[in-house]
């Protein structure tokens, strides 16, 4: 790339910085080098100019259909209410309360169908398959078809992944230190563990202040396998996401989780930690929960998918 002039060495870095500007900025980045005069490594012209430039931009940019529709189901780029979120927490919950109100949860299902009514057909066939999951497998109870809903989870996000980048990170992990802290927040403070080691409908904090508390307290002896698991995770959230101070907050949060495994038991609680993630949320954009909301978070019962 050293025959590639400096400017346009930076904007190529630029397009391919995050997993969210991902597939926008690149059908962008051919137009933009064309016109600078930038060519690839090898100095040929041919790759950046008039045609390819149109096919690159029309494998890349999504319909506006699905667009629009991939954002209001994840909620690029706010994360305060998807129905991403509804959905994760109905499944969690579906084993226990779907045998009793197997309307409810069918409705949830018309609710993603309206979403997508208006989407290209494979983003369509994507949400019928997890809309038909919430009308025949919460009435089953605890023999609801848990990996079935995994799936059609998973078909949902890769339906979206060129359009959404919320759904691109549910799909598969992206680039460390490129998803947009926000997301990262909106994960922690308020996405179901529905999909992860916990497999309930609690929020991340929630499942964590049973571990090491939200005050002092000692984590239990035989939970070592969450606490790793926890640890990991939160590992996982500090290498992806983009923002210095979000990383920093996140190593904090961590840390009871390190010393539990290091043999140290007695945890000094969440508090502190989260106050400090809460305001290094909030600097990028995310609303997170005051103190007062992650307290009452503290009582939250265990319960839904295994």
């Amino acid at each position: 790339m050293n025959d590639v002039p400096q400017q346009c060495r930076s904007w190529h870095a630029r397009a391919l910085s995050g997993p969210a500007r991902v597939r926008a900025s690149v059908a962008l980045l051919g137009t933009v080098l064309v016109l600078a005069g930038c060519t690839t490594a090898a100095g040929d012209p041919e790759q950046t100019t008039g045609p390819e430039v149109a096919r690159t931009a029309e494998s890349t940019t999504p319909e506006p259909a699905l667009a629009a529709a991939c954002e209001e189901f994840w909620d690029d780029p706010d994360y305060t209410a998807p129905l991403s979120r509804v959905i994760l927490d109905r499944a969690a919950t579906a084993p226990d309360a779907g045998p009793s109100d197997p309307f409810f949860y069918a409705m949830t299902g018309d609710d993603i169908e309206a979403v997508f009514d208006s989407a290209p057909e494979g983003a369509q066939q994507a949400a019928t398959e997890l809309a038909d999951w919430f009308r025949s497998e919460p009435e089953q109870g605890a023999e609801a078809d848990r990996d079935g809903f995994r799936a059609a989870w998973e078909g949902m996000a890769g339906a979206c992944a060129d359009a959404s980048v919320a759904a691109a990170w549910a799909q598969q992990s992206g680039e460390d230190g490129t998803k947009p802290a926000a997301l990262t927040c909106a994960d922690v403070f308020d996405t179901p563990g529905t999909l992860t080691h916990f497999g309930n409908a609690n929020v991340l904090t929630s499942n964590m202040f049973k571990l090491v508390g939200l005050s002092a307290r000692t984590v239990p002896s035989d939970r070592s396998a969450d606490v790793q698991a926890t640890a990991d995770l939160l590992a996982g959230e500090i290498a992806a996401t983009d923002d210095d101070d979000v990383r920093a907050a996140l190593e904090q949060v961590r840390a009871p989780f390190q010393d539990a495994l290091d043999g140290d038991a007695a945890s000094e609680g969440l508090r502190e930690p989260l106050t400090q993630l809460g305001t290094a949320c909030d600097a990028v954009g995310y609303s997170s929960p005051d103190p007062g909301e992650i307290e009452s978070g503290d009582a939250a019962e265990e319960g839904g998918l295994v």
